[in-house]
């Protein structure tokens, strides 16, 4: 695999001979030598190099974000308790009939609501922090793999928060992990590198066109009505029958059984979920790797 531009030189202060301070200008050339195998092992440096810088990031967005907030993390876990709680009043009151649960339907639609908004914060992880600093990315050389553990480390503290509100769920309505928890585990860190690299491979094209962004958040909201979130799949029907061709259906009702005490249903769809995710994600960090220098300097122009 050809890597289009490689750095060259950094940009350093120099002080000439007249005593005045000039700027060393970085510049990118054409490399033919660069093989998939060589950049993935470059971007896997990035990450540790850069590990300390996205920490620090973090700790300075996190602080930002709840530095002025009333109400502080309660905004973490809002939105998905406002939206159980409108469809287990529809449900409740009657006006909505929905397809029979194994488990009590507050919980069945929380840990789905819960799980559905872990899957947007991850398709758009990378693309937001890459925008939220432009600034950096364009004024100092760093490892820009950093990025992607920044958000890495703010969806772990939100996803902590969310967690607990359906720990608070499960007591309530008194339901006890089963040892099927164990395997859930490794289930849910692979759908959230699944996507991540879904996210990585759609940043350069949103970062170019703003109207990616706009219809990520359209584009989930419709395919939440056709995966088994807020209600069970369908006996019988054309949304059984669309539920069955999407893929998402078998992650969140997988996901949920094994945090409600339940069993993988389908453990085929896993094995071969796994393989294709570590796939996606090595493609995933080469045109990171490769498209950022380019975009770095898209945004500076």
């Amino acid at each position: 695999m050809k890597r289009p531009f490689s750095e060259c030189g950094l940009v350093r202060a120099k002080v000439n001979t007249n005593g005045k301070m000039s700027l060393a200008q970085r510049t990118y050339t054409s490399t033919n030598n660069y093989s998939f195998k060589t950049i993935v092992k470059d971007s896997l440096k990035g990450y540790k190099n850069s590990f300390y810088l996205a920490k620090q990031l973090a700790q300075r967005d996190i602080k930002a974000q709840y530095r002025q907030s009333f109400l502080g993390m309660f905004w973490a876990v809002a939105p998905l308790l406002i939206n159980s709680l409108v469809w287990i009043f529809l449900q409740a009151s009657g006006t909505v009939k929905l397809t029979a649960t194994n488990i009590p339907y507050p919980v069945f639609v929380l840990v789905g609501t819960t799980l559905w908004s872990i899957i947007g914060e991850c398709i758009n992880l990378t693309m937001q922090n890459v925008n939220a600093n432009k600034g950096i990315v364009t004024k100092i050389n760093f490892d820009k793999e950093a990025l992607i553990t920044l958000g890495l480390i703010k969806f772990a503290f939100n996803f902590t928060i969310k967690m607990g509100l359906v720990v608070i769920f499960l007591i309530a309505f008194q339901i006890v992990p089963s040892v099927h928890l164990l395997l859930g585990l490794p289930l849910l860190a692979i759908t959230i590198l699944f996507f991540v690299a879904i996210g990585v491979l759609i940043m350069p094209i949103g970062l170019l066109y703003t109207d990616i962004g706009r219809i990520i958040p359209i584009g989930l909201q419709f395919l939440m009505y056709a995966t088994p979130v807020v209600y069970a799949m369908p006996t019988e029907g054309v949304m059984r029958t669309i539920m069955l061709f999407n893929p998402l259906s078998y992650i969140i009702e997988d996901l949920r059984n094994v945090i409600t005490g339940f069993e993988v249903m389908h453990p085929i769809f896993w094995l071969l979920f796994t393989g294709i995710t570590f796939l996606l994600l090595a493609v995933a960090m080469v045109i990171y790797r490769v498209a950022m220098p380019i975009l770095t300097e898209r945004m500076s122009a």
